[in-house]
């Protein structure tokens, strides 16, 4: 396939997606092992335990290789383009428990997996 049928731009934001979500769900997860007063306190606990935040921070972790997984996917294999970009898609959506990759990692790869869906 030649570089002008590639989606280059469903690749471009799919991977920035991928990226913003990683560092998000790491922020995430040093702010639950080192700085743990800065969560609100959960609702029947006495204090904040880093369990749930860690395992919150390991959901964006995977979601965010996921995404550019798709997003790499998506730029070497277009041939299956609408499978990746649906991945993209599926993969952006819970990451905002992580905060989706600070709401812009998460917009950006829903227009990314739309795109790679379109072929452009």
């Amino acid at each position: 396939m030649s570089q002008s049928e590639k989606p280059t731009r469903a690749f471009t934001l799919s991977l920035v997606a991928g990226i913003l979500i990683v560092c998000n769900a790491v922020a995430v997860g040093v702010a639950a092992t080192w700085f743990p007063w800065i969560f609100p306190t959960l609702p029947g606990s006495a204090n904040n335990a880093a369990v749930p935040f860690a395992s919150i921070a390991a959901i964006g972790l995977i979601c965010g290789a996921l995404v550019l997984f798709g997003a790499i996917m998506v730029h070497n294999k277009p041939g299956n383009k609408k499978v990746w970009g649906i991945m993209i898609i599926v993969f952006s959506i819970p990451s905002v428990i992580t905060g989706g990759g600070f709401i812009v990692g998460f917009i950006l790869g829903i227009i990314g997996g739309a795109r790679a869906l379109r072929g452009h």
